[in-house]
Parts: C-alpha cells; structure tokens; sequence
C-alpha cells in the first residue's frame, strides 16, 4: 500500500500523464545520489585548495553556529526519512534508501568544508554553494510530486521530516550566500591579496554580478568620483598582465614569424577558452528555442486540429512555456559569463601591450626612432591597442559564428529535409562575398592607419611648437596642412569605407531573406507536403537566428581585418631595433686618483644601425679621469653632443670600445623637465635630504627663482618646464644632476641659456675646483670661453673626429693651437688672467651630515688629495602621481573638466547639426521602413502559412512567394540607403566640422591655455575622442535605432495578438526604465572617469619619450614604468566595473525578456484552450516574443554606447569653445600695407602677467625705443627679458597700459596684422616634420633664391646643400636631424626672410659657438642694420656694443642708458654684470 502510494501505482521510472511529475523512485533516488556523488567526488579539491591559503583568525558570529545548527537539522531529518524509508520498504539495501545514505555522506563533507573555509577562505566554496542551491530545486522537485500523491495522508511523519530539512536546506543555501563574513586579518595584508569586489565574491554573486550593487547604489545616489572606483582583480593590474606578456613575447621572438596573436594567446587563451565553454554552452540553448516553439505550436494545432481526439493537456503547454524561459534565462546567463572574459581578456591585452610600448619606446635605437614619431607612437597606444581589445570582445563570433549557422541548419535540416540545401548554397555566396569586401577594407584600412599617424604627428608637432607659430603667425598655415590630410586622404578613405560598410550591411540583411525565400521554394517544390505554421515558424525563428552571425560575421571579419592591420603594426614596432645593450661597458666605480672613468677607445659612432647617414663620430678616442673635468669644444654640428651621446650609449658603436664607471648624471642641450613641481625635478626619485637639497639649490643659483616663484619649489613648472625661462630650466635641470650625487656627469652646454654672471657662480659653486662636484668626473660640452680656463683637460671637435686634446695648462704654452687661438680670441679679460691653481680638489660638503644618510645609501670613497666625498642619493620609494595634492597651490594645472549628470541635450543637437538635420531625418525613415519591410514580410509569411494549414496544400505558390520576397529585398535596399547616408553624409560632414571647429579653437587659445594643459590631454582629443566620433558613433546610433525600432515593432505585434499583453507591458517597462536609468547614471560616470584618466597616461608617455635619454642615463627606467603601469591601471579601474555593470544591466534585463517570453507563450496557452488563436498568430507572436530579449539588452547597450560615444562628442565641443586670442584680423582697424615704416617701440605704462591668478611679471615699464635703434636687454634669469618680447607679439595680454608701435596702439590690431609685420628669433628654436622650405616658408611666400640667400647669411646653406634634396631635404620630428645650434640659425634664416623693421633677438646664438657667434652677429649688423633690434644676450660681449641698454630686475626697468654711460658708473647693475661676466678689467 505505501510504495502504491509513493508510486502512484506505476512502473518506477515513469512520468504521470495528468501531472507531467517524475515518479517518486526517480525523484527520490536519482537526485539525491547524484547530488552525493557529485559533492563526494568534487570536495577533496576544494580541500587541496584550502591547505594552500593561511588560517587566519576569524571571529565566529551567531551566524556561524546557526549555519552548524542547520545543517544538523538536515542531518537529523535525512536519518529520519532513511530508517522510516527502510522500514516501509523492509529493506535497506532499496536504491531510496541508499541515494539517501550517500547524500547523507555528502551532508557530512558539505559541512567539513564549510568549517575548513570559513577560517581559511574569503568567499563560500562555489561547488558547496551549488550543491545547496540543486538540493533545494530537487527538494521542490519532490515536494510537487509527494504533494500530488497526498503522501502525509498516510506517512505524516515522513512527510514532516521532509519538509523540515528542506526548510532547513532553504535556510543553509540563505545563510551560506547571504550573510556576509566578520572583518579579518586579511584587511591588513593589503596588496598581498585581491581586494576587488569580485575576488570577495560568492559564485551566485559572479553570477549575477551582484558583487557590483553597491557600486551601482552609490553612483545612482550621487556622482562618482575617483575615490569611489574600486580595485582591480589581481589578475588584471598591469605589472601581472605585462610580465605574463614579456614572458609569451620572448619566447614567440624565437620563432621564424613571430606572431602578436599568438603570444597573447600564450598569456591570456585560458581565460578566453573558458569563454568559449560559456558561450558553446549559450549557443545550444539558443538553438532548442526553435525545438520548444515547434512543439507549442504542436501543442496549438491540437486543439484546432478537428482530426486530433485528445488534445494534450494544458499542463504540457505549460511545462513548454516554462523550458522556453529556462533556455532564455541560461543563454544570458551563459552570455554574460562569456562576455566577462571576453571584457577580462580585452582589458589584459589592453594594459598588457600598453605597457610593452612604453618600455619598448624607452629603449628605440636612433634608426627605430626615426621612422616613428611620437605621434605613431601614440597611436600605437590609442588606436591598435583599441582595436585588438575590441577584437578580443567579438573575436569568438569567428568561430561561434560558423557554429551557429552549422547548428541552425542541422535544425533546418530535421525540420525541412534536403531542402535546407538551397539556403546553404545562398549562405556560401554570402560568406564570400563577404570575404571580398573584407578584403577591400583591410586595404582601406592599413591607408587609413597610415593617413591617422600622419595627421597626429602632425598635430602633435603643432601643439608642441605652438609658442613658435604664434610668433610667426603661422595658424593658418598649419592648420591648412592638418585640414589638407584630415578632409583630403582621411575622410576620403573613412568615405570609401563607408561604402564598403553599406554593401556589408546590405549583405547582411538580405541573406536571412534569400535563404528562407530559396529554402520555402524547395520546400513547396519538392517535400510534397503543406508549408504549415508548424514548419514556417520555427524555421522563420531558425532564419532569425541565422541572421545574427550572418551579420556578425562581416562585422567581425571587418574588425579581425583592422585588428589583423594593428597586430601587424605593433609586432613591427615591438620587434624594431633597441639600442646596443653593450654599446657602454658600465664598471663599479673607481676610488683610485688619476683612474680614468669614462674613456673612448678608437670609437666609431654611427646615428643608426643600418648607416645611411654618415658616422656620427670617426675613429675617436677620449679619456676622463677621477674629479677631472673635461670640456668639450667645437663648431656647431661637429659632433659634441654626439660624443657625449655616444658615452649614454644612444649611439650604434660601429667599432671601439666604450666604459663608464660608476653610475652618470645627464643634463641635456635643451634642458628636459618634467611636469610636476620644481623639487620633484631636482629630487628626480631620490630620497629627500634636506641639508644637501639646499646647498644644491643654492649652488644652482635657484634660491632667488624660488622665491619669485608662486608656490617656490613646490610650483607645478608645466609641461616642458613652460612657465620657466631658459636659464632656469636649465639650472633645474643641473641641480637634478647635482642632487644626485652620481660618479660621471655628462654636461651638453648648460650654461648656454644662463646669464654670464649665472654662469660664473656655476663654475664657482658647480663646475670648478671649489664646487660641489669638485670630486667627480665631468664631460661638458660647451660653447662657453669663461670655463674652460677651469678645465683639467680640453677636446676639440671637427666634422666627426678629435683635432687636439689636451690639458688646459698644456695648450696654453702652445701658440700655434687651435684651442689657444679660440681662448686668446674670444676669452674675456678674466679667463685670460687666471691659471688653474694646484689645490686639492676637497669635497665642500664633507661634514658629520653624512651620518644621517640611510644604511641602504651607496658610499664612493675618493682616496689622498680626493678627501671625502658625496655620498649617492638613495632611491625614493615608489610613491603614487599626483599633480594637484595641494588645494591653494597658485600653480596648479587646471584639472581635466568632466560633466557630471547626463549628456546635454544640446550636445545631440549640435551634432545633430553638424550631420545635417534632414539628412539625419532621412536615415531614421529609412530605418523605420526597412523594419516595417521586416515585419510586413512575416506578417505575409503567417498569412501564407494559415492557407497552406487551412487548405492542407501549397496554393497560389508564385504570387505568397514573389511577395514575400519582395518585402525581404526591400527591406534590404532600405537598410543600404540608410547606411550609406548615415556614413557618407551625416557621419562624415560631422566629423569634418567637428575637428576643423576643434583645431581652429585651439589653435587660436591663449598660451596660458597650454601653459596649464599637458599636452597628452589634449591629443586625447584629437585622437581617442575624434577616432570615436569618426567610426564608433555611427555604428553604435544605428544600432540602438535599429533595435529601438525591433523591440516597438515586435511589442506592437505581441500586443495585437494577446491584448492582455499589454498589461503585463507596463510593469515590464517599469522595471526595464527603472534599471536602465539605475544603470546609466552609473555608467555615465565611469566612462567619462575612464575618458579623464586616460589623458595622464598620454601625457606621461609624451613626456616620457622626450626624455629618454635623461630617463635612461639615470636608471630611472623603472620607476617610469610603475609610473606608466599605475596610470594605466587608475584608467582601468574606471574601465572595469564599467564593463561590468553593462554585464550586471544585461542579466537583469535579459530576465525581464525571459519573462516576457514566457508571459507571451502563457497567455497564447490560455488563449488557445479558450479557442481564440490560430497557430499562425501564436507563431508569429512567439517569433517577435523570442527576439525581444536580445533587443531588449541592446537597446540599453546601445543606449549607453550612445551616450558614451556623444561623452566624445561632450568633449570636443568643450574645445571647441575655449577662449580664443583677439581676432587675427580687425577689418575697420588694420594697419597700412608699410607698416611699420620707421620700427619706433614705445612702452606706455604697460603692466602684464601670464594668466589670471599669477603675479605681475612686467610692473609699470615705460620705455621709447626710436627707430633703427639697437637696444641691448640684460638682467638677471627670471627678471622679464622675455617677457618683453611676449608682450611685444601680444603672447601676452596687457593688464595696464599699453605698447605702440610708430604710434599705432598694438592692442587695437588684429594679431596676425601685428605678428605677421615683426620678425623674431626665438629662445627656443623650433623644427617641424616636412622639407627644408616647409620649415623656412610654411606660406609658400618666397622663391628659392630667396631662400638660399637666407640660408647663405645664416650659415646654413653648405649644410642643407650638401642634403639629399637640398629645400625638399626632410626634417625629422621635432628637426632631431639638425643639431640645437642649426635649428637656431634656422631660425635666423626665416627672420631674415621677413622684411620686418623690428626684429627681437631672444638668445638667438646660445646654443652656437663663439666663432660661428661672431660671424653671425656681423651679418646681424650688416643685413638689418636699418631695423630696429631688441637683443636679448646671455654674452655680454654681443650687447656691449648696442645703441642702449636696458637692465631689468624684477620685471621692471632698472637702468636705460648707453652702454658707455652704464659703465661709468660703477654703482650700476650693469657694470657689475660686465664685472662678474669678466669684460671689464
């Protein structure tokens, strides 16, 4: 009686026909030994895992003894259920009873694992977890089936227990899952652990990405901010990433064709396989929907079926309704998982190639860096790097996408027979077909990598120079050069791309169609057999199924083509040739006097490997010993900065040998500085010491700049060191080597940009035999007399090779030397005077301060006359970038702006406009129509489909057929217009306004703009930003129209055939309107936090690459790429979450699709047995039910997308309104075409500073310069020279007062008008990428002989003569090609072209040597002798001569007077300038 009972009087095995419920023998036997089994066999893993982590201590909580207290109960009650089991049964050997004793076994393993992990484990165990999560669903499972039989009606008892213990059970799955652990000591073992949301996860949380909740709250409640972004997964910060790289990469180097592909694969393929599971997994479920709506319909046409005795029982539909939300729900929960890893491996790739680039660019030999600018450089690491991430995201529809059209005609196949065969044919021409098309774009895309590099580089080198062409009033010009690539070759390559998108697109579109179209003709030809409603819609959601990798796959194979183009570039570039590794033999340093320490021996020197270029250096040999210092001397061009290159080991050594011992200290010709404050300059990654850091400062003359500085030492300097002048960045740049106490410095010409009188207390307190670096070993190259009476030895260059060395003391009895001559020649009164004195060279710091050095710092000891000497500046400890710690710092840069809240509206309508509004009209008609096209064709197809069922034949074939195709090929054509007017004209035109608007803007901003923006956030913008406006925007907008308008269509079907529908609709869109608005306000933060922080990472690498040699010359190599790595991991951190809240969205809204899946099946159920749905109607509806959950996520993707890509938008439009200068051009007041004719300057009062905020840097100058006159400036570094000169070109606006020029007001011209009619020589020479002539005359204004001529009078004609292609001879980026003193004389050559009546000479010759000085200042005389000429002079002696001086101080005018005047007075500042400078007696 009882087993009739637990049997329901049935074979075991069976299921009941009424209930649709598994028999009690399997319920009860088969799930719980599964379960055991399965926990049984899993446990001792997670077992082996917990040995491995540490036992913590762990407070326990009531929790924990509840957890223990439950599982008890289930214990108790599993006995209790056995032995009543056994009893009724009389046996204890019956399968129940044992499937019960195993799970019982498995209770007992649970809770071991329970215990061992709460006090070893942050997280529950996943396999635990589920393992109580499938007990409670076979726990319900049994439920149903003994609550059927109404077994308590005769084994109360049985029943009680086992609703006890699945309460119990219920309550152990909450307790295990919910509650969280007590705080333990691994709070405090910081970065040793994984502090991330996701590593403190539970698996039902990684599941349903729960972990990101509070994330979600808190961005929903207020905006985000940067200390709100939580922690990386361990696995994905970048030090993990790029070391499992370099790892992958030198092994893939040893193969014959190395692959980029497949070293990523090495490190990252687990990840992505796993994805593979996931999304195999996903793929099959989505294919058993077909399966389950033939069977509804099945289910439909029994009950309109009159031939149909019994129709299946209401249940079976249900029981269908409820498989179809199973496959949906699992498909998105397979999706996600599957994303994740994707979005992981995408971001791996991403950190781990960005950080490869930067260490690769470190270390680029001379040729390497040639052939790729900065901007190349750049792009490598916005654009390729991008796209091979995208890649990673969409690379799996490769494979998943033959798989899925594989699966889908398997399905047809048992559907519909051989005629499936005629839709693989058409599916064949389609894939190649689009294999051709993908591979026009690739050609199209390689042009157009090449076109991007070119327009960036370009760019960059504009904004670098930007100071330069404002002087010469070249904006137009360059920005005529930038517009000439950007509208003529990229835009016309993006336009040929959107071609070939549209023909893609329409491809896509009409391969769906043909194939159902050739596949239903088959079919009615040849099966025999009605094409009923049965048939035509699972077949036509099989079709739909079909179209999405059919799509897909041309999109993919696009970005695989651009990915493939990218991999290729960065290959290149990873495998481009290094410096020589062994170019310098670095030695421990010396202790022994007279050692040598840096020594050359018969070096030949080339600038790359390949020796294209003629040796830099030939057959040389040089030696410096201990404490020496060693001068370096010679014409410009000769070589000195070479041979200062070739010991950094920046050279290919050809031949020869080169040693350095001990560690080096470098000072560059144009003095590099970073972009933080003037201490962390000097400081440079050393430890702090505080004694020694003074005595630095004031030995570099730096204590008086300090002080006029806004914030001292703790002023931010900007990028370059731009709110500096010359000679103060070129004195921190001296005490940065000072301070770091080295073995060896290596000095190109530091005292070039400073004073003559700065000079002097250099050599006093730096350089000479009393100064700080009296102990060290020297080697300077220097265009500077004054030093080298200093010199313990002295070595003249000439093209290329040594034509006298020797000591000082030496060459100075030798008449007929070269060096005598130059010293005897052109030395001053005091050089002449003194002689090098024998006296010990004793360190002036050696004091008792030594003691408090740190035990780690390294000790070089100088034996006998040395004394003591300096101990080497420790290393700092790594410390986090920051720019802006300090609130009241007056010097702060402006932090990068970002909006808070959503995208403007306005921001739409503006690019709105820019697109052009009717043709933006014109693409959304179009798109509804191709939709309406869409869904007219299967409104058709049901129609036809009811005849077919109705009749029981296939009638009137020709005409159903020849319609519904031709709703499917106009559908397609609707979907080709409208892409090609999107890309063709809305996208195109809009991307053309938006840049040309963007560079004009900033462009034409004020110098304060760039004083106080690096300028990595601003190629930001012209890169990241403008390649999401040119190619992402336009696909992600049609996207969200597109499934805007499928999800509206698909409702407004579903709604017409149910209207009860429409009631679950509204609840629905509640929740989907509810968690899109939760989303979006979360997400819009993290992207634009993402947009902010990666300008830093830019910067930071455009910085860096302009200074890699100081990089490399102090071993700092390594602390700039933690640097780099830690920027390029707080862009990350932004980044992830951002991802995974899109994956969080999904799974939430996807739930709510699985929901209307099943509603819609329901409702036609219970429609259906009321006898009011046809099966055509219920297929119809069921098509669109089942496309809605896909579209549904879309949407909010697209949505987000949207928004995300109108942030890039959001931000070039910031730029795009910036502050410009004053007009270029004032119609109603511009001066005539003459002026100005006599070149008189007056100075009305005028009062300036550089930028709001900042102390006045020229106060009340009054000054009448008559014309043709030559005034002289001098004063102190910092004291407003060049300010002048700023002012005079208005770089500078007025604050008081004013400047005349022949009594026209300049304030009131146009700045082109103004800067156009004076000629200038700027402090800092600058040279551009192009020709010789682009460099002289970007205007194309002048002739060739024009322009020979000005190269002739500036020296420079034999050099560019001797050039391939002479005036079309190329200059490299940044004119690397051309020593500082040949881009400085081309600098003379282009004032010399501008028939000016003023010209301003800033330094015009500090980076010259005095020979090739003083024949330039003779054709200074002689070619502008009728010109009014404001001389800005470090050498006196090039000044001394001029008609006035003026002396200034403190940015205001001390002295005005004839030289001779001046010098009369003995009180004045500048005879005691002329004194301290030695041209005075």
């Amino acid at each position: 009686m009882v087993y009739g009972i637990l049997s329901g009087s049935r074979q075991p095995g069976t299921m009941f026909p009424i209930y649709h419920s598994f028999s009690p023998c399997l319920a009860d036997s088969l799930g719980p030994l599964l379960l055991g089994l399965g926990l049984l066999i899993l446990f001792p893993r997670d077992l082996r895992a917990l040995r491995k982590c540490p036992s913590v201590f762990v407070p326990t909580t009531a929790w924990f003894y509840v957890q223990l207290a439950l599982l008890a109960i289930i214990v108790l009650c599993q006995l209790v259920y056995a032995a009543i089991l056994s009893i009724t049964v009389g046996s204890w050997l019956d399968l129940r009873v044992i499937s019960t004793s195993v799970y019982i076994a498995s209770l007992g393993a649970a809770g071991y694992v329970q215990y061992v992990e709460y006090f070893r484990a942050r997280v529950p165990s996943g396999i635990v977890l589920f393992y109580w999560f499938l007990s409670v669903v076979t726990g319900f499972v049994r439920l149903y089936g003994q609550v059927q039989r109404k077994v308590w009606t005769e084994h109360e008892t049985l029943f009680s227990f086992f609703v006890l213990g699945l309460l119990a059970t219920i309550g152990e799955l909450l307790v295990s899952a919910c509650i969280p652990r007590p705080p333990s000591q691994y709070k405090s073992l910081g970065n040793e652990i994984d502090n991330s949301p996701e590593a403190g996860a539970n698996i039902f949380s990684r599941l349903t990405f729960f972990y990101l909740s509070n994330l979600m709250q808190l961005g929903y409640e207020n905006h985000l901010s940067e200390e709100d972004l939580p922690d990386l997964p361990r696995d994905s910060r970048t030090d993990k990433t790029s070391e499992d790289f370099d790892v992958a990469w030198q092994t893939e180097k040893q193969a014959a064709v190395p692959s980029l592909y497949r070293a990523l694969f090495r490190c990252f393929g687990v990840t992505y396989v796993i994805g593979v599971c996931f999304k195999l997994t996903g793929d099959v479920l989505a294919f058993m929907q077909p399966n389950l709506l033939r069977r509804l319909l099945l289910f439909v046409n029994s009950y309109n079926n009159d031939n149909v005795n019994e129709p299946i029982s209401l249940s079976g539909g249900i029981i269908i309704a409820l498989g179809m939300f199973a496959c949906s729900f699992g498909q998105t929960m397979m999706q996600q998982q599957y994303l994740t890893r994707c979005f992981s491996t995408g971001l791996s790739i991403k950190s781990s190639l960005m950080s490869s680039i930067y260490r690769k660019s470190v270390f680029l030999s001379n040729g390497s860096r040639q052939s790729k600018s900065t901007g190349d450089i750049v792009n490598l690491m916005t654009v390729d790097v991008q796209r091979l991430q995208e890649l990673s995201q969409s690379a799996q529809a490769l494979w998943s996408g033959p798989f899925q059209i594989l699966l889908c005609l398997y399905s047809l196949h048992a559907l519909l027979g051989n005629c499936m065969w005629a839709g693989v044919g058409v599916t064949l021409c389609t894939i190649s077909l689009n294999a051709y098309i993908a591979r026009k774009r690739r050609a199209l895309q390689k042009v157009q990598m090449k076109v991007k590099d070119k327009r960036t580089r370009l760019t960059g080198e504009i904004l670098a120079s930007i100071k330069s062409i404002k002087l010469y009033a070249w904006e137009e010009s360059f920005m005529d050069r930038v517009n000439a690539i950007r509208n003529d070759q990229e835009l016309a390559n993006l336009r040929k791309k959107g071609v070939y998108s549209a023909i893609s697109n329409f491809v896509g579109s009409s391969a769906p169609f043909l194939v159902s179209c050739s596949t239903f003709a088959f079919f009615i030809w040849t099966a025999g057999r009605p094409l009923s409603t049965d048939i035509v819609f699972p077949a036509l959601t099989l079709f739909n199924l079909l179209s999405s990798p059919l799509t897909q796959i041309p999109q993919v194979i696009s970005k695989f083509v651009e990915a493939t183009v990218s991999a290729n570039r960065l290959r290149d570039f990873l495998l481009s040739s290094e410096l020589q590794p062994d170019a310098v033999t670095h030695l421990d340093a010396t202790i022994e006097s007279g050692q040598s320490v840096a020594t050359i021996a018969n070096g030949t020197f080339l600038w790359d490997e390949d020796g294209t270029h003629p040796p830099a250096l030939k057959n040389i040999s040089f030696d410096a010993k201990l404490g020496q210092l060693a001068c370096i001397i010679g014409r410009v061009g000769t070589g000195k900065s070479a041979l200062l290159q070739a010991l950094l080991g920046d050279l290919h050594r050809e031949s020869g040998n080169v040693t350095i011992r001990g560690h080096v200290a470098y000072c560059s010709q144009v003095p590099w500085i970073m972009n933080a404050t003037a201490k962390e300059n000097i400081l440079f990654g050393k430890r702090f010491h505080a004694d020694f850091y003074e005595k630095t400062v004031r030995a570099c003359a730096l204590v008086e700049d300090f002080g006029v500085l806004p914030d001292g030492d703790d002023t931010i300097v900007g990028e370059k060191g731009i709110s500096l002048s010359g000679g103060q960045k070129a004195r921190l740049a001296l005490a940065r080597a000072v301070y770091a106490r080295a073995d060896v410095y290596i000095l190109d010409d530091p005292l070039s940009a400073v004073d003559q009188h700065v000079g002097r207390h250099l050599i006093d307190n730096v350089l000479g035999p009393n100064g700080l670096l009296a102990t060290k070993t020297k080697i300077m190259a220097t265009n500077a007399i004054a030093v080298l009476a200093q010199a313990d030895s002295i070595t003249m260059l000439r093209d290329g090779g040594i034509v006298e060395t020797g000591l000082y003391s030496e060459i100075m009895t030798r008449k007929d030397s070269e060096i005598y001559k130059l010293v005897d020649e052109f030395g001053t009164f005091r050089d002449q005077e003194e002689v090098l004195e024998e006296t010990d060279k004793t360190d002036p710091l050696a004091s008792g301060d030594d003691e408090e050095e740190e035990d780690g710092a390294q000790v070089d000891f100088y034996a006998g006359k040395f004394g003591v000497a300096l101990r080497r500046a420790s290393t700092a400890s790594f410390k986090k970038p920051t720019l802006d710690d300090v609130s009241n710092r007056r010097s702060k840069q402006v932090k990068e702006h970002s909006e808070k809240g959503q995208v403007k509206l306005g921001v739409y309508k503006e690019y709105i406009k820019a697109a052009n509004l009717s043709l933006v009209v014109s693409f959304l008609v179009l798109v509804i129509a191709s939709n309406s096209m869409s869904v007219g064709g299967n409104v058709w197809l049901k129609h036809w489909s009811d005849v077919n069922t109705r009749y029981g034949n296939n009638p009137d074939t020709g005409r159903y057929l020849g319609i519904y195709l031709f709703f499917g090929v106009s559908g397609a054509f609707m979907t080709l217009f409208y892409t090609l007017v999107l890309w063709l004209f809305c996208t195109i035109e809009a991307a053309r306004k938006l840049h040309d608007r963007m560079l004009r803007h900033v462009i034409r901003s004020p110098m304060a703009f760039f004083d106080t923006t690096p300028l990595g956030r601003i190629i930001n913008r012209f890169t990241a930003d403008v390649n999401r406006v040119d190619e992402a925007l336009a696909r992600v907008f049609t996207n969200f129209v597109t499934n805007t308008c499928k999800v509206l269509f698909s409702i407004v079907v579903v709604s017409s055939t149910n209207p009860a529908f429409i009631l679950l609709v509204v609840p629905i869109a509640f929740l989907y309107v509810y968690y899109q608005k939760f989303y979006l306000r979360t997400s819009r933060e993290l992207k634009r936090l993402e947009s902010v922080s990666r300008s830093p990472i830019y910067a930071h690498f455009q910085e860096s690459l302009h200074g890699v040699s100081t990089i490399r010359a102090y071993s700092q190599v390594r602390r700039f790429n933690r640097t780099n790595e830690y920027h390029i991991d707080f862009n990350n951190k932004a980044y992830y979450p951002s991802m995974i809240a899109r994956r969080w969205l999904a799974i939430r809204l996807e739930f709510l699709g699985s929901m209307i899946i099943f509603s819609a099946a329901l409702l036609s159920i219970l429609a259906i047995a009321s006898g009011r749905l046809s099966s055509g109607l219920v297929g119809l509806t069921m098509s669109y039910a089942l496309q809605i959950t896909q579209s549904l996520g879309a949407i909010v993707r697209t949505t987000v997308e949207v928004e995300i890509s109108t942030v890039s938008v959001e931000r070039i439009l910031e730029y795009c309104k910036l502050p410009c200068e004053a007009p270029e051009v004032i119609e109603n007041n511009r001066p005539q075409a003459n002026w100005p004719m006599n070149g008189a300057i007056e100075f009305h009062d005028y009062s300036t500073r550089y930028r709001p905020g900042l102390d006045l840097v020229l106060k009340g100058i009054n000054l009448t310069i008559k014309q043709r006159e030559k005034i002289g400036i001098v004063g102190r570094t910092g004291a407003g020279k060049s300010s002048l000169t700023l002012a005079l070109f208005r770089m500078i606006e007025p604050v008081g007062g004013f400047i005349s020029i022949d009594r026209v007001n300049t304030s009131k011209l146009g700045l082109r008008d103004l800067r156009q009619r004076l000629a200038i020589i700027p402090q800092d020479s600058q040279a551009f990428e192009g020709s010789v002539r682009e460099n002289l005359d970007p205007g194309s204004r002048f002739s060739d002989d024009q322009l020979w001529h000005a190269l002739e009078l500036s020296h420079l004609k034999n050099h560019i003569a001797s050039m391939d292609g002479q005036l079309l001879a190329r200059v490299n980026e940044g004119g690397s090609n051309f020593s500082v003193g040949q881009r400085q004389l081309m600098s003379l050559a282009r004032a010399l072209l501008t028939s000016s009546k003023i010209l301003v000479l800033d330094e015009a010759t500090a980076a010259v040597d005095v020979e090739t000085d003083q024949i330039i200042q003779e054709t200074i005389r002689k070619e502008f002798k009728d010109r009014t000429i404001l001389t800005i002079a470090h050498r006196l002696n090039t000044i001394i001569d001029s008609d006035r001086i003026v002396v200034l101080a403190a940015g205001k005018v001390a002295e005005f007077d004839t030289p001779q005047v001046l010098l009369s007075n003995k009180n004045s500042m500048f005879y005691a300038l002329c004194s301290h400078g030695g041209l005075i007696e």
